[in-house]
C-alpha cells in the first residue's frame, strides 16, 4: 500500500462512523472535474486536427499540382519524341522513291511517205 495513485486525492477522515459518504462525494467530483477537464483538452486537440486536416483536403495541393506537372511534362516529351521520329522516317522515304521517267514518244519531222 506504499504505492500513491496521483489522480486521487488524499482526503483525511475527521470522523470514521459518517464521513465515508462525504469522503467519497469529494473524491467523486474530483474525479469528475480531472475527467472533463481532459476530454475538453482532447476535444480541443482534435478540433485543431480537423482544422487542419480540412485545410488539407483543399482540392489543389502542393502534391497535386507537382504530380500534374509530371504528367505533362512527360505526355509532352513523348509527344515531341514520337513527332521527331515521324520526320525521321519521312525524309529516307522521300529519298528512296524514284521518278519513273516519262515515255519518249517520237514524232516523225517530214510527210509521211507510206501512207
Amino acid at each position: 500500500m506504499s504505492e500513491v495513485n496521483p489522480d486521487t486525492a488524499a482526503v483525511p477522515v475527521t470522523n470514521p462512523e459518517g464521513g465515508g459518504g462525504r469522503r467519497l462525494a469529494k473524491i467523486s467530483k474530483e474525479a469528475k472535474a480531472r475527467k472533463k477537464a481532459r476530454f475538453e483538452a482532447i476535444k480541443e486537440e482534435q478540433n485543431v486536427l480537423t482544422e487542419e486536416s480540412e485545410n488539407e483536403r483543399s482540392i489543389v495541393t502542393l502534391d497535386m499540382v507537382g504530380l500534374v506537372v509530371g504528367i505533362a511534362v512527360g505526355l509532352g516529351s513523348l509527344y515531341v519524341m514520337c513527332c521527331s521520329r515521324q520526320e525521321k522516317d519521312e525524309k529516307p522515304e522521300e529519298s528512296r522513291i524514284v521518278e519513273e521517267p516519262e515515255p519518249v514518244v517520237i514524232t516523225p519531222k517530214g510527210p509521211d511517205l507510206f501512207d
